[in-house]
């Protein structure tokens, strides 16, 4: 599959992109869904390992724009971690502070309010859904590093010193981690990143977005999943050494023949799923991935307020939900609609700015 683009974006990644939001928003809202099929959605989930992998790939695909220009380049990606560390901070005054002055269980109410600001600006406090962004501040901080050694065609030594990294992350997740422990340690998740950095400088130099009959790779990666679930799921290996979170070496070995089953399920099929019409929404959300879980934080959030100060009924839930997604969509829409045009209004300006 070649490195095509529409509109200068890679569509199979926005594609990946959104898959990955869409799972991280059916995971968040597990909870409302029947048993059977909750414990299926949380075991299958990939969101936050595949996500990261592929924001990895478009550090590694600009390598070459990097060698040229490493100190821009440098400032961009800095940049980057500027525009998540400034929508992370908009997030705790809007959703972490109103929470904790409405004394919601989980949100500090045991902490003073320039306690819990404090300890929340500077990342001591773990809060559900909200603690997802600060795990990308490091990685695009430390992405310059990653890129020089990508650029000198150091890959080997950048992934041997990540992986050494991941190893003893597996034994002590939390050693690079401030506050209370995260449920997605930087020194685990890294890993991740890295590949991407290489995937996508490979896929950059090549101009190609899959290998050679990708057909056979599906064929491979489905019996390694067949493997993986045996596994696990025959008690091959206990389900009690895995750590999905945090991810360990056995919550690695798990999450990775389910991505290459995505990803070769993609390529392999990926004309038959540009034709059909949840495709079109999928990447809308793959192409602003950043915002669409922006809405899909405040959606989430609301819906468990409700639930936490008024007994809502199960279809009603289900309503809820359905209409968050909605609302996703139909922002995501008329953003694109109005950044389009010229003058842009100042309400898509000013996103543009921090979610690009």
């Amino acid at each position: 599959m070649e490195a095509s683009t529409t509109r200068n974006r890679l569509e199979l990644i926005d594609f990946l992109r959104g898959v990955a939001i869409i799972e991280m928003i059916v995971t968040h809202f597990a909870a409302y869904l029947p048993a059977f099929l909750a414990t299926v959605v949380v075991r299958a989930e990939t969101a936050m390992p595949l996500f990261v992998l592929l924001a990895g790939f478009i550090v590694g695909y600009g390598t070459a724009r990097f060698r040229e220009n490493p100190i821009p380049q440098t400032l961009v990606l800095w940049r980057r971690a500027g525009r998540v560390l400034l929508a992370q901070y908009i997030i705790i005054a809007t959703v972490s502070l109103p929470l904790h002055l409405l004394r919601v269980p989980g949100y500090g109410t045991e902490q003073t309010v320039l306690a819990f600001l404090t300890r929340s600006m500077l990342f001591l406090n773990q809060i559900s859904i909200i603690h997802i962004l600060p795990t990308f501040i490091p990685l695009f901080l430390i992405a310059p590093l990653i890129s020089l050694g990508l650029s000198n065609s150091l890959d080997i030594v950048v992934l041997a010193v990540s992986a050494a990294l991941f190893s003893v992350g597996h034994f002590h997740p939390y050693v690079l981690d401030l506050g209370q422990p995260t449920i997605f340690p930087f020194i685990l998740f890294q890993l991740y990143f890295v590949l991407g950095c290489i995937w996508g400088k490979h896929s950059q130099r090549t101009r190609m977005l899959s290998p050679a009959h990708p057909e056979r790779w599906l064929l491979a990666s489905l019996a390694l999943l067949g493997a993986m679930l045996a596994l696990f799921h025959l008690r091959i290996i206990p389900q009690g050494l895995m750590r999905e979170h945090p991810l360990n070496f056995f919550g690695l070995i798990y999450e990775v023949p389910i991505m290459l089953t995505l990803y070769f399920s993609s390529v392999t099929f990926w004309q038959t799923l540009r034709k059909i019409w949840p495709f079109a929404y999928v990447t809308l959300i793959g192409r602003h991935a950043l915002l669409a879980f922006v809405i899909h934080l405040y959606c989430a959030k609301l819906i468990a307020a409700l639930n936490y100060f008024a007994t809502i009924t199960i279809l009603a839930n289900y309503a809820l939900l359905i209409s968050s997604v909605l609302v996703m969509v139909v922002i995501l829409r008329q953003y694109e609609a109005d950044c389009s045009t010229e003058p842009a209004p100042t309400w898509a300006v000013t996103l543009r700015a921090l979610f690009r």
